[in-house]
């Protein structure tokens, strides 16, 4: 049996042109036929991830985000939060520009938040995925702006630590035996590795002070820039001295 639209339109008929038409090299024909089926079935999922695929093949990035955006709100409807989840970072990933905070503040309304995978202990995660995908500085920015109260945890390679946050702010860190401003200036430099935001009722002690986040980790960015400079000068004098 064919799978159509409430409109009767052939929404499988519709993916296997756009293939076939993908093949000829008849791209942009193909996604008119997609954006077609998906006017007569606009929650229709795979029709929306077979031009999502077409958007990425054909170097349409902003296309793909914005895509990846609905897809998400899709997933939430059915409550396939982790698929919705992975849009949501894909999107950033493809666009940075593209702004995910509004969906993290509907965390507050209920069902309503692409990223909020539930945890197996059932405590909601806020923000789950991979550093590869979102930044660390961007996860940082989309909690201050969302005002999350929590526990970011980072595991890149050798690298693992905690993120504590008050209101969005982040206030300790903690990596091996270092806390405070020590500690997270040791996890802002993870790259890779998985990241994973615990929503907590909590409010931590501040071992770190500053106005701002982006003061913060500008702050942090800068004092090690400094050393770093410091260390090639006090190596270049030494091998001026042998």
């Amino acid at each position: 049996m064919q799978d159509q639209g409430p409109h009767g339109i052939d929404v499988e008929g519709a993916i296997i042109d756009a293939d076939l038409l993908v093949k000829y090299r008849l791209v942009n024909r193909a996604i008119e036929t997609l954006q077609d089926a998906i006017k007569s079935a606009p929650r229709h999922i795979p029709l929306r991830e077979k031009l999502r695929e077409i958007y990425i093949d054909s170097n349409r990035m902003s296309d793909a985000a914005q895509l990846c955006m609905d897809l998400s709100t899709l997933y939430i409807a059915g409550d396939k939060l982790e698929l919705a989840n992975e849009r949501l970072l894909e999107a950033k990933r493809l666009d940075p520009r593209v702004s995910i905070t509004a969906r993290l503040n509907q965390l507050e309304t209920g069902k309503s938040s692409p990223s909020i995978p539930a945890s197996r202990g059932g405590s909601p995660k806020s923000i789950t995925g991979d550093l590869a995908d979102i930044n660390i500085f961007d996860i940082v920015q989309i909690l201050e702006n969302s005002r999350m109260s929590g526990v970011l945890t980072l595991r890149s390679g050798s690298r693992s630590g905690n993120v504590y946050f008050n209101e969005g702010q982040v206030v300790d860190a903690t990596f091996g035996q270092k806390v405070g401003l020590e500690g997270f200036g040791e996890l802002i430099e993870a790259t890779e590795g998985q990241f994973e935001f615990e929503k907590t009722q909590t409010k931590y002690q501040a071992r770190i002070e500053a106005g701002s986040n982006t003061s913060l980790i500008l702050d942090v960015l800068r004092d090690k820039d400094e050393a770093r400079h410091d260390a090639a000068v006090s190596a270049d004098e030494f091998m001026m001295g042998e």
